[in-house]
């Protein structure tokens, strides 16, 4: 059975960290993985004439990109992007095809957010990402997750392995 899991959380809650994290620990149990940044799937800008948007296009990017790895023999992938859509969320499962899906949120609290963030990013990047922070995502958690990990003060191995027992991997 192939199995995912999406990481989910603010700007700064260390999504990517953890994708590395779980990518090493699964290849020291010898599980052959795959690891995705979807916010690399998305980084475009689009011909407005298309109809697509910029999640239409990560969704088909994920898709095409899941195929190739599952027909390598892959059967465990994990991917993160700072997603509070409920359909968003199921778009992703979809793209996901034949995977069963665990959704983690990692949460932070505000002020360990905005301390990652500045000795993170820098300009204008920074003003971006301190601004994302003061948005409320509206979600409240509607979004489905199957887990919250609390990562103020674990290392990025603690949370990985918190993130693996919740999947129960």
């Amino acid at each position: 059975m192939a199995r995912a899991i999406l990481l989910i959380g603010s700007v700064g809650s260390g999504k990517t960290t953890t994708l590395h994290e779980l990518e090493a620990i699964l290849a020291a149990r010898g599980v052959p993985n795959a690891i995705i940044d979807l916010d690399w799937l998305a980084w475009a800008t689009p011909a407005t004439a298309s109809g697509s948007s910029i999640h239409d296009l990560l969704v088909r990017n994920l898709a095409a990109v899941w195929g190739t790895f599952h027909a390598a023999g892959i059967h465990h992938i994990a991917v993160a992007r700072a997603l509070h859509d409920a359909a968003e969320i199921e778009d992703i499962r979809r793209a996901l095809d034949g995977c069963e899906t665990t959704v983690v949120e990692l949460v932070c609290r505000p002020e360990v957010l905005r301390e990652r963030l500045r000795r993170r990013d820098s300009g204008a990047v920074l003003a971006e990402h301190l601004a994302l922070l003061e948005v409320p995502d509206g979600s409240g958690h509607a979004v489905a997750v199957d887990a919250l990990v609390e990562c103020d003060a674990q290392s990025p191995e603690q949370i990985a392995r918190e993130v693996l027992g919740a999947a129960g991997w």
